[in-house]
C-alpha cells in the first residue's frame, strides 16, 4: 500500500498547509520565526509525509490535505463496488504468466473478461452468488485455458465465441433452470481452449473437506462424477 511519504501532492495541497499554518500564527501557536520556518519547508515539501511533518504538532486528529488525484475512502470503495456492474468496466480476469483464479463465496457481477494467454483462468462458481440473471463473459484464450466451472442450474451460451485453432468444451445445460444464471459467452479461443463443466469429483472432495474442517457435515470419500 502506498504510504504518505511517497504519495505526491500538488500546488492545491500546498496552499491549504499554507492557510493551516497562518492561522496557528494568528491563534499565537506558531511564534514569526517558526511560521517562517514552516512555511519555507511547505514550499519545497514534494509528498504527503513531507508535509505531515511540516504541520507536526498543530493540529492533532486532523486529517490531512488530501493530495490531487488520490481518492478518498468512500471514493474508492463506491469505485471497488462498480467493477463489473458496466460492460466498458467488467471484472477482469488477467492469468499472467502465473494463472488467475477466482474461488471461494463470491460474487459473479454482470459483466466478466478472462484474458488467458500463456497461462490459464479459472472462474469457480461453485460458492459464488450470481449478481444477474444474465452474466456476460467475455473470453481472450491465446494459447491457454479459460476454465468455468458450475454449480447445478447454471447455464452456458457459446454461440458468440469464435474459435482458431484452439477448442470450445461445454457440459453444462444452455438453458438455465429456475432462478439461476446464464453465462452468454463471447471474445475469441485462438490456441487455447474454453472449458464449462460442473465440479469434478476431487473438487467436490476438497470443498467437503473445507466444509468439514469449518463444522460442516462429514467430508465423503472422493468418488468420479459418471
Amino acid at each position: 500500500m502506498t504510504g504518505p511519504d511517497v504519495v505526491g501532492i500538488g500546488d492545491a495541497d500546498r496552499e491549504r498547509v499554507l492557510g493551516w499554518l497562518r492561522q496557528a500564527a494568528e491563534e499565537g501557536r506558531l511564534t514569526p520565526e517558526e511560521l517562517d520556518d514552516r512555511v519555507a519547508r511547505a514550499r519545497v515539501a514534494r509528498t504527503a509525509g513531507e508535509l505531515e511533518f511540516v504541520l507536526a504538532g498543530l493540529r492533532p486528529g486532523t486529517a490531512l490535505p488530501r493530495p490531487a488525484g488520490v481518492p478518498t475512502a468512500a471514493e474508492a470503495l463506491a469505485a471497488l463496488a462498480s467493477v463489473g456492474q458496466r460492460p466498458e468496466a467488467p471484472l477482469t480476469l488477467n492469468a499472467g504468466m502465473s494463472g488467475e483464479k477466482r474461488t471461494g463465496a463470491w460474487v459473479v457481477p454482470p459483466f466478466l473478461r478472462a484474458d488467458a494467454g500463456v497461462a490459464n483462468v479459472k472462474i469457480d462458481c461453485r460458492q459464488a452468488r450470481a449478481g444477474a440473471e444474465v452474466i456476460d463473459l467475455e473470453v481472450n484464450a491465446v494459447a491457454a485455458s479459460v476454465v468455468l466451472v458450475l454449480p447445478d442450474g447454471w447455464a452456458v451460451n457459446v454461440d458468440r465465441l469464435g474459435k482458431g485453432m484452439g477448442s470450445i468444451k461445454v457440459r453444462v445445460p444452455g438453458i438455465p433452470a429456475p432462478g439461476c444464471p446464464l453465462f452468454i459467452v463471447h471474445g475469441s479461443v485462438g490456441m487455447g481452449t474454453f472449458k464449462a463443466r460442473p465440479e469434478n469429483w476431487f473438487e467436490r472432495w476438497l470443498l467437503q473437506r473445507q466444509q468439514w474442517r469449518q463444522g460442516g457435515p462429514p467430508a465423503l470419500p472422493p468418488g468420479r462424477n459418471a
